[in-house]
């Protein structure tokens, strides 16, 4: 199955691959999908789902918030929400059928919506390992060192946003930020593990070393140390 799309079309100021093309895509590779609008339980936002069908297997694939409809100067309110569903659709499908392509304007539709813990939860990441997640079950997974690559690597200002809202993360220099890390309270995983690798006695005879009455005291860079020694 081929893995790009080349882009065509020029406009706006930005270059986009059609939606036409991508349909024609799908025909060669024998694809065929449907999508649909799906509203958030937790933050009541719309977003596009795509189902992807191939070889009869159905996957569901959330994409694209979309953008709600305001009225800017003379824009009507209908045709730039018209406009920014067209976007989401396509971009949604780029996303759900895992294609690279040089599409770099989200940026013109990416709006820095995220303002609540439940919404910064219920963000969902479209790629890499956590494909699939929420922000709030990569966090709840403990792993806080893939939240502050996002954080630090990311270009989407709704995943930093989130990021920041879950963690405290905040803009600094590479070395502020791993202090900033390694200061934070230990994890609910990274405990679960201590509780695994050591004895009763052994953790207790580690707290008394470190100076600490319980474990939640320790750090994040403790437990880390704990774990990896």
């Amino acid at each position: 199955m081929k893995s790009t799309i080349a882009k065509k079309t020029e406009g706006y100021g930005y270059k986009y691959t059609e939606l036409a093309d991508i349909n024609k895509y799908c025909e060669m590779n024998n694809i065929r999908y449907y999508q649909e609008i799906e509203t958030c339980e937790i933050n009541q936002k719309d977003y596009i789902v795509t189902y992807i069908v191939l070889d009869d297997k159905i996957e569901k694939h959330r994409g694209c918030q979309i953008v709600e409809a305001v009225l800017q100067g003379i824009k009507n309110p209908v045709q730039q929400y018209g406009s920014s569903l067209t976007y989401c659709r396509r971009y949604s499908l780029l996303m759900a059928l895992g294609l690279a392509t040089e599409d770099d304007d989200a940026q013109s539709f990416t709006k820095q919506t995220i303002t609540t813990e439940e919404e910064a939860k219920a963000l969902q990441i479209t790629f890499g390992k956590y494909n699939g997640k929420t922000i709030g079950e990569i966090y709840e997974s403990g792993d806080i060192k893939y939240l502050e690559w996002l954080f630090d690597k990311g270009k989407d200002e709704n995943i930093k946003k989130a990021v920041s809202i879950l963690t405290g993360l905040v803009e600094m220099t590479p070395d502020e930020s791993k202090q900033e890390i390694n200061a934070m309270p230990i994890i609910e995983t990274q405990k679960q593990r201590i509780k695994d690798k050591y004895s009763a006695d052994e953790i207790k005879n580690i707290l008394i070393k470190l100076n600490k009455s319980k474990l939640s005291e320790l750090t994040y860079e403790d437990a880390e140390k704990l774990l990896r020694g």
